[in-house]
């Protein structure tokens, strides 16, 4: 659009024009002539608020992490960096990150740009806004009160409501704070305890209804629709709402008689400061500060009745009969909110079964979005994850406990997630429940795997798989099966692996289902990639994608799309390489899938070095390096130090070349050969070798460290044998 505008060309002819043309075209207009643009709320495209969880973000959780000030897709943050070298044309944006492609290492902005903090009003502006609500008040008198909490406009716009709402002399400053004498902010050194006292004042001249009404929006997991809202709190048939002063009940039924008073309400409250309103989407929020205040002043009995009263209305609501049909979070508002009402109430059992039964599988296998998830699951942990969740039945702490620590090991914390899976594992084993312990095996041997420990990696997925085959577990082979598969290919054992994921294959292939035979034709797709067979890697992988779309599991899509660009760039087809692999990062980082973004980073960052765009494939990289060290993630780190390390070879940096190489040695070490992380251990010493260098000094595996390794055929000879073994 903004081509067709300064090119005074037709839209539908310009959509014709290749993208990297388009852009081209686009900076040499706006280098060559005088044209103003406004990229308003840009924080949208940055990594931060790209998820789907963005709604329950603050800026102070993300803005000293540079990482998620990157653009969801980094074809954006290189065209900003271009947008600030046009000269003729300027470029406005306004947003609530500053995008980390737009500052230098020290984090200064870039030549070309320059950086103003709106951190609050100045002081003319201030008053400006304080007098735009017809309220008085001497301007000596009213900047010490603004400086407490640094001008921020929605204070001044709130306190500036009650004011002008005092019914003794409505706008009068001075005579209201003599009607309030304990308020008084610069008693507070801390600007978070002043803007608390703040509102804590703001909201005393509220009508009950409208105070009620505030409470309630507050006590919503999510933004709440105005449809939502009309059929919560106004009618007059249904009693729903108990108002409560001190312990006397003084009124009951729902709040509002007629949609024009809930209207009013909030429109006041909007007026105040105290609600946003998304008007495009039709919802109300409060910003986290009036949100805090709001609730943390509520008593016990009111938070009890509030959550009351919502659970109610949204128990009342049609369930969702089929997780299948979910396309955004949005669609399961009802249930979070129903789930948060049973946390709220004490009711946590209950709020498991509901997750278990609403939520897990939309969330897990639906969507894949992790951190929402997570937040969830960790509301059954009110004394904290290191302690057990506050279920009674052990069945259901030991799914909760692998629930989260699946979250964990997608999200970016293997480590932590292995911890919480040993957890789970133990609780299954001590009550009998072998086929969750066998499925949590196999979870922790995944997790395992990722972090560099795959002895034990390979002792639970072998552990799985006799158990399994002992109770019968028919289902359940198929997955320890491929799991086996994926640990003997990373250490570099050919032919077992081939056995052991095509005998999963043919085993889901006969129970017809064909999403985990997706999964594993994406299995067979990594397998190929690393024996370099390139076209088998391809054809897997449009397999793995073709029967995603069967359940549209969204981490199917995403692995499946990697690898398409995975074996495009192995093929040398970069055009595909660089939109599979783009289309895989950015959908990966919408749902927070680190697990998934790290490789595509990595092959990202290989295709530039191909294309000889090395401070590129550098910047890619720098994505990689803290999330694969906090992880760990020792296998991606280790692919990720041997494409630096031939960044390093083709610019001539010998030692810097040999420094990278030794690391990526070390990491693909992990417990020793035979259980080294084989690929990345070999380009490793093949990259030592080429540069005459020595191999670091490594410890030898210690197989007395390790229990005996479980006994079991990967491929007995049935209607399943697959063949192939070494």
């Amino acid at each position: 659009r903004a081509l067709a505008y300064v090119s005074r060309s037709p839209l539908d002819e310009v959509q014709q024009i290749p993208a990297p043309d388009r852009e081209t075209q686009l900076l040499a207009a706006l280098d060559r002539e005088p044209f103003l643009i406004v990229l308003d709320g840009l924080e949208r495209i940055l990594i931060a608020y790209a998820r789907m969880d963005a709604a329950r973000l603050e800026d102070s959780q993300v803005g000293n992490q540079k990482n998620l000030r990157k653009t969801s897709d980094p074809r954006a943050g290189r065209f900003f960096k271009k947008l600030a070298q046009v000269r003729n044309s300027r470029i406005l944006v306004s947003t609530r990150l500053y995008p980390a492609e737009l500052e230098t290492e020290a984090e200064d902005p870039i030549p070309g740009c320059f950086r103003r903090d709106l951190t609050g009003l100045s002081d003319e502006d201030a008053v400006e806004l304080w007098r735009a609500f017809n309220v008085s008040g001497s301007r000596e008198l009213l900047l010490p009160v603004f400086a407490t909490f640094d001008k921020h406009p929605l204070l001044i716009q709130a306190l500036a409501g009650e004011v002008k709402c005092y019914r003794r002399t409505p706008g009068d400053f001075e005579a209201w704070r003599k009607a309030n004498p304990r308020f008084d902010p610069t008693k507070f050194p801390r600007i978070q305890d002043a803007m608390s006292h703040v509102l804590e004042f703001a909201l005393r001249g509220l009508d009950n209804k409208v105070r009620k009404a505030l409470q309630i929006i507050a006590a919503f997991r999510m933004p709440a629709t105005y449809d939502t809202l009309t059929a919560l709190l106004v009618g007059k048939s249904k009693t729903l709402f108990i108002l409560r002063t001190s312990k006397t009940v003084t009124e009951e039924g729902k709040l509002f008689d007629e949609e024009t008073d809930l209207v009013a309400a909030l429109t006041e409250l909007e007026d105040r400061g105290l609600l946003g309103w998304d008007k495009r989407a039709n919802r109300y929020d409060l910003h986290p500060i009036v949100r805090g205040v709001v609730w943390s002043g509520l008593r016990n009995s009111t938070r009890r009745d509030v959550y009351t009263s919502l659970h109610e209305h949204f128990n009342a609501l049609p369930k969702l009969d089929n997780y299948l049909k979910i396309n955004n979070l949005e669609e399961l508002t009802p249930s979070i909110e129903l789930y948060n009402t049973l946390i709220g109430l004490g009711r946590y059992e209950d709020a498991w079964k509901l997750f278990d039964e609403r939520l897990n599988d939309a969330l897990l296998y639906r969507l894949s979005i992790t951190h929402q998830r997570i937040e969830l699951l960790e509301m059954l942990f009110p004394n904290g994850v290191n302690h057990l969740p506050h279920l009674r039945v052990p069945d259901h702490q030991s799914h909760t406990l692998d629930a989260l620590a699946q979250g964990y090991h997608l999200s970016g914390q293997p480590g932590h997630a292995a911890i919480l899976f040993r957890r789970a594992n133990k609780i299954d084993w001590e009550i009998t429940r072998f086929d969750n312990y066998s499925i949590g095996l196999c979870n922790l041997s995944d997790t395992l795997l990722q972090s560099g420990r795959l002895c034990e990696s390979e002792m639970a997925a072998r552990s799985a798989l006799v158990i399994i085959r002992r109770h019968n577990y028919r289902f359940q082979e198929p997955v320890s099966l491929y799991v086996v598969g994926l640990v003997m290919i990373a250490r570099g054992v050919v032919k077992e692996s081939e056995s052991a994921l095509k005998r999963s294959l043919r085993m889901f292939v006969m129970q017809e289902h064909k999403q985990y035979e997706g999964v594993v034709n994406s299995f067979l797709g990594q397998r190929a990639l690393w024996l370099s067979e390139f076209i088998n890697a391809s054809l897997f992988a449009n397999r793995s994608w073709e029967l995603a779309t069967n359940l549209n599991f969204e981490r199917d899509f995403i692995y499946s799309a990697q690898l398409q660009g995975a074996s495009a760039l192995g093929l040398n087809d970069y055009s595909r390489a660089d939109e599979r692999l783009h289309h895989a990062l950015i959908r990966s980082r919408m749902v927070s899938l680190i697990y998934e973004e790290l490789p595509a980073l990595v092959a990202l960052a290989e295709l530039r070095r191909r294309q000889g765009d090395l401070k590129a494939a550098r910047e890619f990289l720098d994505d990689v390096w803290e999330a694969a060290e906090r992880g760990p993630y020792p296998l991606f780190h280790a692919d990720a130090f041997n494409v630096l390390a031939q960044i390093e070879r083709d610019e001539g940096n010998e030692a810097a070349a040999v420094e990278a190489a030794g690391r990526a040695y070390r990491l693909a070490w992990c417990d020793g050969p035979p259980f080294a992380y084989h690929w990345g251990l070999e380009k490793a010493r093949k990259h030592l070798q080429e540069l005459g260098a020595a191999e670091p000094l490594m410890p030898e595996f210690d197989e007395s460290k390790f229990e005996p390794m479980p006994e079991v055929e990967i491929d007995p000879e049935d209607e399943f044998h697959a063949g192939g073994k070494e």
